[in-house]
């Protein structure tokens, strides 16, 4: 155990500690989901039939409790009771052996996992990370993603979380590899978490800056539905390459949806967006050749599904719609067009960027 006088957040601690995944590490568990129980950590209790559950309490920390021998707490008390250690030295150790204590041993998810049905540790990560977000650990992610024109109210809406690595959050294999990341859920119409992308802060040497769960765990829905603050001000369906982009237009107010990859737009993502088209669609991808390919290769899709209003709106600069609204936030809507209408943020705007249509 490391040494030297060093303050641990209690609260942020209990935030990054999975309990189940803990008492599974500690003691024996039994069943699954929701009816999952445990034999009591406390090895001097003689907890012959599992007896041990686990809820969510106040503030949102999770609690368990031996109902055979009234043993319980938080996951600093099961430690106690398992390690047989003073409180002080339960929390140092909590927080420097969590991430590192034997996995659970979980089959992973048969290969090629349906599209819109990931594996319930998928959803588990995600609902983890948005959590963390708002706690000590996920503070750097936070003021990142602050600092790219995101509000905390956008990031709440949509999930948005934060992946403090892997020394705090533990995951299966097929997980992104563990650096610090802000983490973009990809979500169905109705707000349900499909997918998501973790997007490093600052890749290690050799990784881009995006990484994917395996096709095991989760299967790319193409296509991320992202809330837009205010439930929409009407006007057309902007579609970004990728959420970090829908989310800079959803802020405004604007109906946006990211695109998971030019490389994926093909007729049933066309089709899928057709569905959202009454007031027309504005495509609006990166300028560099890629995003532009793509770009236009979606724009034919959605005439052959039937969509008549579509427009191609390319960044001027070589900047992405994200880097383009934080410069002047009201560029998109003066260009794209008299119905797309976007809340205009308070404080100073820069001075209307350029801009090509094609």
């Amino acid at each position: 155990m490391p040494t030297g006088d060093y303050r641990i957040d209690r609260d942020d601690l209990l935030a990054r500690v999975d309990l189940p995944h803990l008492l599974d590490a500690l003691t024996t568990g039994h069943g699954h989901g929701r009816h999952r129980t445990w034999n009591c950590p406390d090895p001097e209790h003689p907890d012959v039939h599992p007896s041990v559950t686990v809820h969510t309490a106040a503030r949102g920390v999770e609690r368990w409790k031996c109902w055979s021998g009234d043993h319980g707490g938080t996951a600093i008390d099961a430690v106690v009771a398992a390690r047989r250690l003073p409180v002080g030295d339960a929390i140092r150790w909590l927080n420097d052996n969590y991430a590192q204590l034997e996995p659970v041993d979980r089959k992973p998810p048969a290969p090629g996992r349906p599209i819109g049905e990931p594996a319930p540790e998928v959803i588990e990560y995600v609902e983890r990370c948005a959590k963390l977000l708002w706690t000590g650990s996920g503070r750097q992610v936070r003021e990142w993603l602050n600092a790219r024109g995101y509000s905390d109210e956008i990031l709440a809406l949509n999930k948005v979380g934060a992946d403090p690595g892997r020394r705090y959050l533990p995951r299966p294999k097929g997980f992104p590899g563990g650096w610090p990341a802000a983490v973009y859920p990809a979500l169905d119409r109705h707000g349900s978490i499909t997918y998501f992308q973790a997007r490093y802060l600052d890749p290690p040497d050799g990784r881009g800056k995006y990484d994917n769960p395996s096709r095991r765990w989760a299967a790319n829905p193409h296509l991320g539905w992202v809330r837009p603050i205010g439930g929409g001000i009407g006007g057309p369906l902007v579609v970004c390459e990728g959420i970090a982009d829908a989310l800079a237009v959803a802020e405004r107010g604007s109906t946006s949806v990211g695109v998971l990859g030019t490389e994926l737009v093909h007729r049933r993502v066309a089709a899928e967006l057709a569905e959202d088209a009454d007031d027309g669609v504005v495509v609006c991808f990166d300028a560099d050749g890629a995003g532009q390919r793509g770009a236009h290769r979606l724009l034919e899709e959605l005439c052959d599904s039937g969509v008549r209003r579509a427009r191609n709106l390319v960044p001027p600069d070589g900047l992405d719609a994200t880097s383009w609204l934080l410069n002047d936030s009201t560029a998109l809507a003066g260009q794209a067009g008299a119905n797309l209408r976007l809340r205009v943020q308070a404080g100073p705007s820069r001075s209307a960027l350029g801009f090509g249509i094609a």
